[in-house]
């Protein structure tokens, strides 16, 4: 069986549903442990562009076997603030958030027996969820190359909470043979600093597309923690 079948599958069905402007892109990132280097996971992402805005993604995420083993859906249009949703489908887990009119929805579930809980937030402006952090840095690009710290809240689904966040330049460098910025994405709260280190990303300069990450993941353990990881694409990725 071709497991790729699922990605073309969905790109098809992208293509029949979506606007003709649309451009569908694909790239694959390699996840393995941010210490030993040992393989985690892969990532297929399917995602769609109306001209250079991103609007959504669909996420595999693949175990060594090529096994899917989490799916992840995400809408953008262009803002720092997802709707998305994320199941891991060996554990049961899910947890996503949803902008509304009163706020942002954000719910979890830490097992296939567990409850979901849910919140409705109300966070103060600038906010970012998930794959919405690109999207920050992307209408930030100008300040954080001049080394200037911008500050924001996160919205964090699985503490159904926000919290205080800052993103700056960290440095620059040659990847692979092109430019790239490297930010730092790094908490005040004395809590999160305790237990979390400050997540990296490297940014293509060009396209202003992550290429390489280094930090916390949104894929758990069979502990139920998070992974600590290196993601790297095979090309500018979201």
């Amino acid at each position: 069986m071709n497991l790729r079948i699922p990605v073309l599958i969905l790109a098809v069905w992208i293509k029949a549903y979506s606007n003709d402007t649309l451009r569908v892109e694909t790239y694959i990132g390699t996840a393995v442990d941010l210490k030993s280097g040992k393989f985690l996971y892969s990532e297929e992402h399917l995602a769609s562009y109306e001209g250079e805005k991103h609007v959504r993604s669909t996420v595999l995420y693949r175990d060594a076997e090529k096994k899917v083993i989490a799916q992840k859906q995400i809408e953008l249009n262009g803002s720092s603030i997802a709707k998305f949703r994320m199941e891991d489908f060996r554990y049961g887990t899910i947890e996503g958030a949803e902008p509304t009119s009163d706020g942002i929805r954000v719910y979890a579930r830490s097992g296939v027996n567990e409850e979901m809980k849910q919140e409705l937030l109300q966070i103060p402006l600038p906010t970012a969820t998930d794959a919405g952090l690109n999207e920050l840095v992307r209408q930030n690009w100008k300040r954080i190359q001049k080394n200037e710290e911008v500050d924001f809240h996160l919205g964090v689904p699985s503490q159904l909470n926000y919290y205080h966040f800052q993103v700056k330049k960290d440095h620059e460098e040659q990847l692979n043979g092109k430019a790239a910025l490297v930010v730092r994405f790094e908490s005040e709260h004395w809590f999160i600093r305790l237990f979390v280190d400050p997540i990296k990303v490297w940014y293509d300069i060009d396209t202003r597309r992550a290429v390489k990450y280094e930090g916390i993941s949104n894929v758990y353990n069979e502990k139920g923690k998070s992974y600590i990881v290196r993601v790297t694409f095979d090309k500018p990725g979201p």
